[in-house]
């Protein structure tokens, strides 16, 4: 059985990643965050580069302020010690090296885009290199099949390489690249750049300035892409992230339709909910009713989050050893029922304040984060839990701000899909860090000042999810009584301001 243990940080800079620069959120949604596999040997993994990262940051840089998309690369892979270090490189392998491996790893890292750069070793020490084209077809094909809706953006190999046979192979793969194309699959091919001798660092590898060119090529191809409609961000759910707070009152999608739907937690562990028809003198409530008579009197051991991705929020029972129960979502008792995941982890601890359930890598699955009492916050991503796929330990992502643990939320204002770190300050100041990837991933986004001066000084009143369905959290506010006052998000106090929409709920 695959278990959570303890995190090791590696290349841990501090809450705000080295190089980001303050951006202010905008009240329009963020470009889109593509999640890119690059997929490949020795190249792909930047041998020879003084980076380690290859081609891969030129392009990630490049992505950083692009109007149209964001990358995130992903793989099971890290190499690199700057920018996004994922990647799902092989050094040394050949195209059936990478064939035989390449649909466990992308139905893993579920990535939007493959780049694809293999084939060089074939011609420089295959047996059979004459059929080295149509073996990289096939690969392609697997990937296709492996994760319906992805694109693969295919590069040539260097023509300036010091390998026989290039020219001849880069041709055959264009042709069936266009022809893959013109029946209809999401296939691009991209020219490889003609590297100088100087560019080169020996016959097969390039040093940063052929790096540079290479990740300028990739970006181009999957620019194109993303322009002609080929490439697009495949994960769209928004319920992989709960609303924060342990109280009787809770906010997450049950239906799956983009609003956030109020959630009661009774004393007797009964679980009620309302479906957000847009709430009082707007469209109202609907009342399921008891879904649930629940499986602990405990609320804080409660959450509700989307476990497998289909857009609807999930049971998720922590237990008092710290185990991780996961009951999926099939409408709850009277509506469709519910599915036993069963035990998904073992918990990294005891104390349930500490643990939160958010969606960290913008796949749609709810990941597990650990806010440690001194700060530091600990991920892992959800690949499906212990005996199902189990977790990717991103390790330390974030040093943290606070001390409380209480007054962490986790929210997406920017509307990218991914969960932001937000804190609630004693004034009641709202300030978030917009999750670039985390540390040694991309970063955080520094602020430029609060979010928001804030509505109330009691953090457990507070509570954000997106009430209107517009992919942006929303700032909602549960008083004693219950009632209920929710205020939108425009783009908070620095860029729009929000829209108060007064009380939505007299309460329940």
């Amino acid at each position: 059985m695959i278990t959570l243990t303890a995190a090791t940080a590696v290349g841990v800079s501090g809450l705000v990643g080295a190089g980001a620069a303050p951006a202010a959120a905008a009240p329009n949604p963020a470009p889109p965050v593509l999640r890119v596999m690059p997929l490949g040997d020795s190249i792909t993994d930047g041998y020879q580069g003084s980076t380690g990262l290859g081609y891969r940051l030129p392009l990630w840089q490049k992505s950083l302020t692009h109007a149209r998309f964001r990358v995130d690369f992903v793989g099971s892979r890290q190499a690199g010690p700057n920018g996004d270090s994922d990647n799902e490189a092989h050094g040394a392998t050949m195209i059936n090296d990478i064939r035989a491996g390449a649909p466990g790893w992308v139905r893993a890292a579920e990535p939007d885009v493959v780049l694809l750069h293999e084939g060089v070793n074939d011609l420089d020490r295959g047996t059979d290199k004459a059929n080295a084209p149509a073996r990289l077809a096939a690969l392609t094909d697997e990937i296709l099949a492996a994760r319906p809706g992805v694109t693969v953006v295919v590069m040539g190999l260097i023509p300036t390489s010091n390998v026989p046979g290039v020219p001849a192979f880069n041709r055959e793969v264009k042709n069936w690249a266009s022809a893959k194309a013109g029946a209809g699959a999401k296939v691009r091919y991209v020219d490889a750049p003609a590297l100088s001798p100087g560019e080169m660092a020996d016959s097969l590898h390039p040093r940063d300035a052929g790096y540079a060119k290479m990740g300028a090529a990739f970006f181009e191809g999957l620019d194109k892409a993303v322009t002609d409609g080929v490439a697009a961000r495949t994960h769209l759910g928004r319920a992989g992230t709960e609303s924060g707070g342990t109280g009787p009152v809770r906010w997450a999608d049950w239906d799956g339709d983009g609003r956030a739907d109020r959630i009661v937690v009774e004393d007797s562990g009964v679980v009620r909910v309302l479906l957000n028809r847009g709430g009082d003198g707007r469209g109202g409530w609907s009342d399921l009713g008891q879904i649930a008579t629940g499986l602990t009197t405990d609320r804080k051991r409660v959450r509700f989050a989307d476990w497998d991705g289909d857009g609807r929020a999930d049971y998720i029972l922590i237990s008092e050893t710290g185990s991780v129960s996961v009951y999926l979502n099939r409408g709850g008792d009277g509506h469709g029922g519910w599915e036993l995941a069963d035990s998904v982890a073992s918990g990294l601890t005891r104390d349930a304040d500490q643990v939160r359930f958010v969606d960290f890598d913008g796949d749609g699955r709810t990941d597990y984060a650990l806010v440690r009492p001194d700060g530091p916050v600990t991920v892992f991503l959800n690949k499906g839990g212990d005996g199902h796929g189990g977790w990717q330990d991103r390790g330390t992502i974030a040093t943290g701000t606070t001390k409380d643990p209480s007054r962490v939320r986790w929210t997406d204002f920017d509307g990218d899909g991914y969960a932001d770190y937000t804190v609630l300050a004693e004034s009641g100041a709202v300030t978030t860090y917009l999750n670039r990837g985390g540390d040694g991933h991309g970063g955080w986004s520094v602020p430029a000042g609060p979010v928001s001066a804030g509505e109330t000084t009691d953090q457990r009143l507070v509570a954000f999810a997106d009430y209107d369905g517009d992919g942006h959290s929303d700032c909602i506010l549960t008083a004693a009584d219950g009632s209920v006052r929710v205020l939108l998000w425009n783009g908070g106090d620095r860029a729009g301001g929000w829209t108060d929409l007064g009380r939505v709920s007299a309460g329940a």
